[in-house]
């Protein structure tokens, strides 16, 4: 189940990578609770979204500035997979530093995404998903 789980996000984010956001929210729950941390603030809080059109307004806008993300780092543990995407120049539109990189976990039910969780590093995201 995990490495199908894991094969769904992977094959989501290419899908993104290649600049196909309509492929890549096929693959998310209409009703998906997207939990993020506000790019406009050095240390956001958690805010939270549900439904997919707000993850389609975040992605386009992001696709628009010409940002490219890439998988570096992906692993799964039961029904949630912990993913960091590197998107080179990211920093730059946002108060927040990472080094270019976002750290999620993501939660699956039937090879659908229902839950996305922002976390502020590897480590906590590693800790939220359970991977060791």
């Amino acid at each position: 189940m995990a490495n199908r789980n894991e094969a769904v996000v992977r094959e989501a984010y290419e899908a993104y990578g290649r600049s196909d956001v309509a492929r890549m929210l096929e693959f998310a729950d209409p009703e998906l609770e997207w939990t993020y941390l506000n790019p406009a603030f050095e240390d956001p809080e958690p805010e939270t979204c549900h439904g997919r059109d707000q993850l389609r307004l975040a992605l386009e806008r992001q696709a628009g500035q010409g940002l490219a993300p890439q998988i570096e780092e992906i692993a799964a543990s039961g029904d949630k997979v912990m993913v960091v995407i590197r998107t080179p120049g990211i920093d730059r539109v946002r108060a927040r530093r990472a080094g270019d990189r976002n750290f999620l976990v993501l939660t699956l039910d039937q090879e659908r995404i229902i839950k996305m969780r922002a976390c502020r590093d590897r480590d906590e995201a590693r800790a939220f998903a359970g991977v060791t």
